[in-house]
C-alpha cells in the first residue's frame, strides 16, 4: 500500500494512456485539476501538452527514457501485470481515501484497452469515478440515482449483473422493472427530460451520457 497522506488533493484526474483529449469538456477537468496521476505513457503527452504530472504511476514500459530519468523522484513504479496501469493509479487513489475522482485518455487508441478502462469501473462501487471522453461521460451508477441531461442526449446502460431489475424515467426507452439480458440491449437510448432517474433492484449499472 502506498500511501500520500495530505498530498493527493482534489479535484484529482487520472490521464490514461490513450489519445489526449481535444474536446473541451476534458480539457476543463485536467485544467481544474489540483492533482494529475499519469499512467505511465501519459506523461510524455501531458509534458508535450504543457501540463506536468504529481505522480508518474505504472510499469514504465512506455514512459520515454528522458523523462523516466527527469521525472525518477515522483515514480511509482507497480510491475504487478494482473492489473492495468490506470487500475494501479484508481487503487492508489482508493488507498489514500480519494473517493472522488475523473478520467481522461482512457479512450482513442487500442478498442480493446478502452474496453478494459471503461469496465474497470465495476471494481469500484463506492468510488465516484467519472471517464471523460472526447463524445461523452461513463460512469457507474448503485441504487437509485437521478442524472442531469437534456433532451436529445445519447444515453446507453451497461451491466454485467443481467439480473439487475432497472426502472428509469427520462428516456426514450425506459425501463420497467426489466433486465439487459446482454451487453448490447440497453445501449443507444436517448434522454427525453433534463433530469433521468434510475431505480436498480440491487448492484451497478455503467451509464453513457453524450456531451451534445
Amino acid at each position: 500500500i502506498y500511501i500520500f497522506m495530505n498530498k493527493i488533493n482534489k479535484p484529482l484526474v487520472i490521464v490514461a494512456n490513450g489519445k489526449f483529449p481535444e474536446n473541451p469538456i476534458p480539457l476543463e477537468i485536467l485544467n481544474n485539476a489540483k492533482y494529475i496521476i499519469a499512467c505511465d505513457g501519459a506523461t510524455d503527452k501531458l509534458l508535450k501538452n504543457g501540463y506536468s504530472p504529481d505522480i508518474i504511476i505504472g510499469d514504465l514500459d512506455s514512459i520515454s527514457a528522458s523523462n523516466k530519468e527527469k521525472y525518477k523522484d515522483i515514480i511509482l513504479e507497480i510491475s504487478n501485470q494482473s492489473e492495468n496501469d490506470l487500475r494501479k493509479a484508481i487503487n492508489l487513489s482508493e488507498q489514500n481515501n480519494i473517493n472522488k475522482l475523473s478520467i481522461i485518455g482512457a479512450s482513442g487508441n487500442r478498442e480493446d484497452h478502452l474496453i478494459g478502462n471503461i469496465f474497470s469501473l465495476f471494481k469500484y462501487p463506492k468510488i465516484n469515478i467519472k471517464i471523460f471522453t472526447n463524445s461523452g461521460i461513463f460512469r457507474l451508477i448503485n441504487n437509485s440515482k437521478k442524472l442531469k441531461s437534456f433532451k436529445g442526449q445519447k444515453i446507453s446502460i451497461f451491466t454485467v449483473d443481467n439480473t439487475i431489475k432497472i426502472k428509469t424515467s427520462g428516456l426514450k426507452y425506459n425501463f420497467n422493472k426489466n433486465t439487459i439480458s446482454t451487453l448490447f440491449y440497453g445501449t443507444l437510448n436517448e434522454s427525453i427530460k433534463d433530469i433521468i432517474t434510475f431505480e436498480l433492484s440491487h448492484g451497478s449499472l455503467l451509464i453513457y451520457q453524450s456531451y451534445k
